[in-house]
């Protein structure tokens, strides 16, 4: 025995196809179908209100959203963008809310971010090149005091208020520190 394929719409029009035949109350025909009165009151007014499309599944998504930004701020943004587009979203939002004090109510800076880059206001950021990494500039050090690096690591002061700088010294092979010299200044010799 095949299984019997139905679907919402096809019942409901079982049910107001029964109503209309008559000989059941409207009680018993809602327990045939298990449904409850107040739900088959409403199909049969669907019925009678918009013919067969009235018992169609209707769309659940919400008319309106609560924490949606109003067309109006929108707009404001918008128009201010317009008049300083090099502006981000927090100077633009600072200044709308200065203009427009009676608005209590503005929209975080990120949102703001975010209806500018919706109406492409906000180029992206340029991608960089990555470069490639340099490999040793030097010849490599075949052993111990093969090569010595000498280098000016930048310059501190010190608790006197002068101004000095570290001369380092080291192997290149074994990176052991030679010498490190304080000095006055990097071109002192």
């Amino acid at each position: 025995m095949a299984w019997k394929e139905t679907n919402v719409f096809e019942e409901r029009m079982k049910f107001v196809v029964a109503w209309k035949r008559g000989g059941w109350s409207l009680t018993d025909l809602c327990h045939e179908f298990n449904i409850s009165r107040v739900t088959g009151y409403k199909y049969l007014k669907q019925y009678k209100l918009y013919g067969i499309d009235g018992l169609k599944d209707k769309s659940r998504r919400p008319k309106y959203h609560p924490h949606q930004t109003r067309k109006k701020i929108i707009e404001l943004i918008l128009q201010e963008r317009k008049d300083h587009p090099r502006w981000g979203a927090r100077k633009l939002l600072a200044s709308l809310s200065a203009r427009f004090h009676m608005i209590r109510k503005w929209p975080h800076p990120s949102t703001v971010g975010r209806i500018l880059k919706q109406n492409n206001l906000i180029k992206p950021p340029k991608r960089r090149i990555r470069k490639q990494s340099i490999e040793q500039p030097f010849s490599h050090a075949l052993g111990p005091n093969d090569i010595w690096c000498a280098d000016f690591k930048g310059h501190f002061t010190v608790g006197d208020g002068k101004r000095c700088t570290p001369l380092t010294v080291t192997d290149a092979y074994s990176r052991f520190l030679l010498c490190c010299e304080i000095v006055p200044k990097a071109d002192t010799t």
